[in-house]
């Protein structure tokens, strides 16, 4: 696994990175106003400064607080009832209504958010599955529950398609950290691969999120 940690997710020790995360979603604010249209501008800020809290305090404590990642996942879900792309399965009120144009007003913010908890519950389910086979064959834990809880949380704010991506993008990122500090400390890299992958994993939300909402291509999606 990409990163060794401690069990992850309580409340007890949480860092308070206010100033970081203030400062992020001044960041992120920014370039949703110069990138995307203007709705999306708040969700942008609270994303990235959701993400920033994720990041420091994993970073600070190897813990991700549970209410970093409770608020991730209610944005998320209200993004997806209001705002997300429509889903690449067919969880939309014609299911229901006799098409699209025929359901209440009400119905599209409904399947949005099952769609939302849809793709939370394929992302957790497939950390978690991912955690058990890792310590059942190691014998060790290669991923907190903290990091199981954030993928659930970050899965309403992407589509199907960037699921992957996301994953993908953290995973990148925590192998350079695990070589890049093997290659300082002179030390073998699964000795210095003790990372709090929750520091790499919402990032890369945020940014492979920006990427698509911006209409950026993104690398082997599209």
């Amino acid at each position: 696994m990409t990163a060794q940690r401690r069990e992850s997710g309580g409340t007890g020790r949480l860092a308070r990175p206010l100033l970081p995360a203030l400062a992020a979603a001044g960041v992120g604010a920014l370039v949703a106003s110069a990138t995307m249209p203007p709705a999306v501008v708040p969700f942008a800020a609270v994303f990235a400064a959701l993400a920033t809290w994720i990041a420091v305090a994993d970073l600070a404590t190897f813990e991700i607080p549970d209410e970093a990642n409770l608020a991730l996942l209610a944005f998320g879900l209200a993004w997806a009832a209001l705002l997300a792309p429509p889903s690449a399965l067919p969880l939309t009120p014609a299911l229901v209504f006799d098409g699209d144009a025929a359901a209440p007003g009400w119905a599209g913010p409904l399947f949005g958010v099952i769609d939302g908890l849809a793709r939370a519950a394929i992302a957790g389910g497939t950390l978690l599955a991912v955690r058990a086979v890792y310590r059942r064959s190691r014998g060790i834990e290669g991923m907190g529950l903290g990091d199981v809880k954030l993928a659930a949380a970050v899965a309403p704010w992407l589509v199907w398609a960037d699921l992957p991506a996301a994953l993908f993008v953290a995973v990148l990122a925590a192998l350079f950290a695990i070589l890049a500090s093997a290659a300082v400390t002179r030390r073998r890299p699964e000795n210095a691969a003790w990372i709090p992958f929750g520091a790499f994993l919402a990032p890369a939300a945020w940014l492979v999120w920006a990427l698509r909402v911006a209409g950026v291509p993104i690398p082997l999606l599209g």
